[in-house]
């Protein structure tokens, strides 16, 4: 009887966290979708969606494909709560094409590719005062065209 109790417990706990984790990600896309998405224009939307829930001191990362005379904007957007985050745009050798850094935040990019070409950002979330409460929150990196 023990070991049912153990096995439900831990069936119970695994499904309010795979919940909480889809549900997380929801909100994460509906912010993306009604703040970020406005902030591409005049670019279109490339309908991918690339966002992570984030705390101070975390990081994320994404690969992106840039087509040959393509006209691109990549934005970076964060949900006020963890304030402005950092980010860069690096080519397949690690050589930053751009970088913005919290203390004067540049939220977009914009570029031609020349080639199709591989690049990869990198998003962290500054270090901030040591505190109890921990703030997690969306960063979405958006990728814009022009048609």
């Amino acid at each position: 009887m023990r070991n049912v109790r153990y096995m439900l417990l831990n069936v119970l706990l695994t499904g309010t966290f795979l919940l909480l984790a889809t549900m997380s990600q929801a909100q994460c896309r509906s912010f993306a979708k009604n703040k970020c998405v406005p902030e591409l224009a005049p670019f279109k939307f490339n309908e991918t969606f690339n966002a992570a829930q984030l705390a101070a001191g975390e990081e994320a990362e994404v690969n992106l494909t840039f087509y040959s005379g393509q006209q691109y904007r990549v934005l970076v957007c964060a949900h006020p709560i963890l304030g402005e985050v950092n980010w860069k745009l690096v080519d397949t050798n690690n050589k930053i094409i751009f970088e913005s850094l919290a203390p004067e935040p540049k939220p977009h990019f914009d570029l031609k590719a020349s080639s199709t070409t591989q690049m990869k950002v990198i998003v962290w979330v500054p270090e901030k005062e040591k505190t109890d409460m921990v703030h997690v929150g969306c960063v979405a990196i958006m990728v814009g065209f022009k048609e």
